[in-house]
C-alpha cells in the first residue's frame, strides 16, 4: 500500500514537532522549520518507516519557500495533506501602541505564507481529485483578548481565507479543516504553563480528524485545555 504524504510547516518545535512524530507512523513527510539542529532532533524521533524531505529556512523568504515546494513536488508529486502550522505572536501590546511593522510581519507569517503554500499544492490536489488542507489557527479567533489584537488579526485573516476555501474546495473533493487550539504547553510561550495541553495530545486529535472516513469531514476543530475559561 502506497504511503500518503504530508507537508508540515513549523515542524521543528512544539505542535509541529508533535505532528511530525504522530504522522510519521503511517505517512511520508515534507518538513520545514528554521533550525537545522532542531530539525535533526525531530528526524531522530520519526518512525523508521517514514521517508522525509526537509529544509530549514525562513518561511517569509518567498524564494526559499517556493524552492522547497519544488523539491517536495519532485520527490513526492502531489501531496495528500498540507498542514499550515508555522506561526508566531511577536509582541503583546494594546491597539493604541501597536507596532505596524510587527503587525505586517505577523500577517506575512501567520497568513500570507499559509496562502502561498495552499496555492503551491492546491492544483495537484485538484488534479488527483482528493486532498486535505489543515490550517492551524488559534482559539483567539473565537475569543478576542486585550493586548492580543495584532496576533489575533493575523489569525483572523487566515481564518477568513480558510472558511472561504472550505466552500470553494468542495467541488474539487478537497477537505479543509480549521483548527483552533487553546493553550498548549510549548516554547511558543515565554513562560511555561504545565496546566495547558501537551502538544502530543493536540497532534493526536488532529491526526484522528485528518483520518475521518472519505464521506465525512471535520471542518472545524476546537481544542482547549481543561483549565481554560475564555470560552466564547
Amino acid at each position: 500500500m502506497t504511503r500518503k504524504t504530508v507537508l508540515i510547516t513549523g515542524a521543528t518545535d512544539g505542535l509541529g514537532k508533535a505532528l511530525a512524530i504522530a504522522f510519521s507512523k503511517d505517512y511520508d513527510l515534507a518538513l520545514c522549520g528554521r533550525s537545522q539542529e532542531k530539525m535533526d532532533s525531530v528526524l531522530s524521533l520519526l518512525d523508521p518507516s517514514c521517508s522525509t524531505v526537509q529544509q530549514c529556512f525562513d518561511l517569509m523568504d518567498a524564494e526559499a519557500l517556493h524552492s522547497f515546494c519544488r523539491d517536495v513536488k519532485n520527490v513526492y508529486g502531489n501531496l495528500d495533506i498540507l498542514i499550515n502550522n508555522a506561526g508566531a505572536n511577536l509582541k503583546k501590546e494594546p491597539v493604541a501602541e501597536m507596532s505596524i511593522d510587527l503587525l505586517r510581519k505577523m500577517l506575512e507569517l501567520n497568513c500570507i505564507t499559509h496562502l502561498e503554500m495552499i496555492q503551491e499544492f492546491y492544483p495537484g490536489m485538484k488534479e488527483q481529485n482528493h486532498g486535505m488542507i489543515i490550517n492551524i489557527l488559534s482559539s483567539c479567533c473565537l475569543f478576542h483578548n486585550p493586548n492580543m489584537a495584532g496576533y489575533t488579526a493575523s489569525k483572523d485573516a487566515m481564518d477568513a481565507i480558510s472558511k472561504s476555501l472550505l466552500k470553494e474546495a468542495k467541488e474539487d473533493n478537497i477537505k479543509v479543516m480549521s483548527v483552533y487550539p487553546g493553550g498548549i504547553d510549548t516554547a511558543f510561550r515565554a513562560v511555561a504553563n504545565h496546566t495547558y495541553m501537551k502538544p502530543e495530545s493536540v497532534a493526536e486529535m488532529i491526526l484522528q480528524a485528518a483520518e475521518a472516513p472519505e464521506d465525512a469531514a471535520v471542518q472545524e476543530l476546537v481544542i482547549r485545555p481543561m483549565v481554560e475559561s475564555n470560552i466564547q
